[in-house]
C-alpha cells in the first residue's frame, strides 16, 4: 500500500486527495475482478497452452461497480498524464463495455470522450467501415482499449484499424496486463498503461 503523509493542521493538496481517491478505487476495483473475473486452478486456455488461473474479465467489465471504477481510472490517467483523446475504443469484443462505459462517465463530468467499436471485419454493405460510432477529422486523437493483454494482438490491430482511418494512437489501456508478451511489443509503438498485471491479481488470491 503506498505511503501517503499528512501534515498535522494542514489540508490535504487537491492532488493528494486524488491520488488516495484512486488508490482507493483500484483497491476496490481488484477485489472485483478476483471475486468475479479470476479464478484458480488447471486450465487450457484457446490457445491450448495451460494455465494456473483464468481470467474473464468480461464479467467485471459489465458490472456496474466495475465498469464505473474502470472509467473512473483510465479517465484520471488521461487527465493527469495530459493525454490527447478525443475519442476511445478498441477492438469488438472486449473493448465495447470499457470504451462505453468511460464516454458515459467522461460525458457526466463535462469533459466526453466518445467512443468507437472497431469491427473484427468492415461489413460488406453500407459504409462498409471498420470503425462504427466516430467519424474524427484526419489527425484526431484516439485511446484504444482491451480488457485483457495477452499477445497484444487486439490492441495492436484495432490501433492499426484507427491510423488507417487517418487518426493518431495517442495511448492504449488495458485492465489486466497478463505479463505474457504482449506489453513488450504495444510499447515499441505507443504508450501502455495496465490497471493490474496477473501477477498483482494473483498474490495473496485464494483459490
Amino acid at each position: 500500500m503506498p505511503f501517503v503523509l499528512f501534515v498535522a493542521n494542514s489540508k490535504p493538496s487537491i492532488h493528494l486527495v486524488r491520488f488516495v481517491a484512486m488508490d482507493e478505487q483500484l483497491r476496490e476495483l481488484r477485489d472485483i475482478i478476483r471475486r468475479k473475473s479470476l479464478r484458480i486452478g488447471d486450465f487450457t486456455l484457446s490457445s491450448g497452452k495451460k494455465s494456473s488461473y483464468y481470467l474473464d474479465c468480461r464479467t467485471t467489465t459489465l458490472d456496474s461497480r466495475g465498469a464505473l471504477l474502470i472509467a473512473r481510472l483510465i479517465i484520471n490517467r488521461i487527465v493527469t498524464d495530459d493525454i490527447q483523446a478525443d475519442a476511445i475504443g478498441g477492438l469488438t469484443l472486449g473493448a465495447d463495455p470499457i470504451a462505453t462505459a468511460v464516454a458515459v462517465v467522461s460525458g457526466l463530468e463535462a469533459k466526453p470522450i466518445p467512443a468507437f467499436i472497431v469491427r473484427k471485419e468492415a461489413k460488406g454493405h453500407g459504409t462498409q467501415r471498420s470503425i462504427e460510432g466516430y467519424e474524427g477529422k484526419p489527425g484526431s486523437s484516439i485511446v484504444v482499449v482491451d480488457d485483457v493483454c495477452t499477445t497484444g494482438d487486439s490492441i495492436l490491430n484495432a490501433a492499426a484499424r484507427g491510423e488507417e482511418a487517418g487518426y493518431h494512437v495517442s495511448a492504449t489501456f488495458c485492465v489486466v496486463d497478463r505479463e505474457e508478451g504482449g506489453t513488450e511489443l504495444i510499447q515499441q509503438r505507443y504508450p501502455f498503461y495496465a490497471l493490474f498485471t496477473a501477477r498483482e491479481l494473483l498474490k495473496d488470491a485464494q483459490p
